[in-house]
């Protein structure tokens, strides 16, 4: 998909949702001196939020919600299918038929599949997209566990249990030690000395610009897969644009 600002649509009103602006001299006055200005991150209970993931200052935005019988299907999936990896690509209508199909049966099976499409078709909306890719799975290890940003336009991802996924403001970022391979630890990796890291919770669904977004300008979320293991697992989803 080429994506352009052409095609941009007009953003929502920011009036339901809650700004966070980060103001980099109070945690990295260098940096704040060699970028124009920081991006943000919207939040809000209300799903119109993602729509302002086209507004240029906000690198984030974070639909907050709760799952109610959906996180019971989700642990479920847990112990019924705890290798779980599903990959697909196409629309809401496709996937949903696949999944009835693909997952098994266990109380809350039919809401988690109708979240999942619904989810699947607000990313093809907000992006006008024919086909969505989509990766459901049940994961025992951190599948990205060092800080780094997503080489691509933009990305949607929740995590239905377990642990949600780490990310970093714009200002608490050293952007020239990511990737660094080895043994290293947050501090040395691209976490600011002064900076915070923050957590999705279950439930919230994130879309996160990368570094090829039109006025990303090089600089995507930095984010990471939490710590996970064979006791501790996460059922996560993301959708990617095709």
């Amino acid at each position: 998909m080429s994506l352009s600002l052409q095609k941009m649509p007009q953003s929502v009103d920011l009036k339901d949702a809650v700004l966070t602006l980060v103001d980099g001299g109070s945690v990295n006055e260098n940096a704040a001196d060699k970028t124009p200005s920081l991006f943000g991150v919207t939040k809000s209970f209300q799903q119109d939020v993602l729509a302002d993931i086209y507004q240029n200052n906000i690198s984030m935005v974070i639909w907050q919600r709760s799952l109610g019988v959906i996180a019971e299907y989700a642990q479920s999936l847990l112990t019924l299918n705890p290798t779980l990896t599903v990959k697909l690509q196409g629309d809401s209508d496709h996937m949903a038929v696949l999944l009835r199909r693909l997952l098994p049966d266990a109380l809350g099976k039919d809401e988690f599949i109708d979240d999942v499409s619904v989810l699947v078709e607000m990313f093809a909306c907000l992006f006008d997209l024919d086909e969505v890719g989509l990766r459901l799975g049940v994961l025992s290890n951190a599948m990205c566990p060092r800080f780094h940003v997503d080489k691509i336009p933009c990305r949607l991802v929740t995590t239905y249990a377990g642990a949600g996924s780490e990310w970093l403001h714009d200002a608490h970022v050293v952007r020239d030690k990511l990737g660094r391979g080895g043994h290293v630890n947050d501090h040395n990796s691209g976490l600011h000395e002064k900076g915070r890291i923050n957590q999705l919770n279950v439930g919230d669904v994130a879309v996160m610009k990368g570094d090829t977004w039109p006025t990303s300008l090089g600089r995507g979320v930095v984010h990471r897969s939490p710590s996970a293991s064979m006791e501790h697992k996460r059922l996560f989803l993301s959708l990617d644009m095709i």
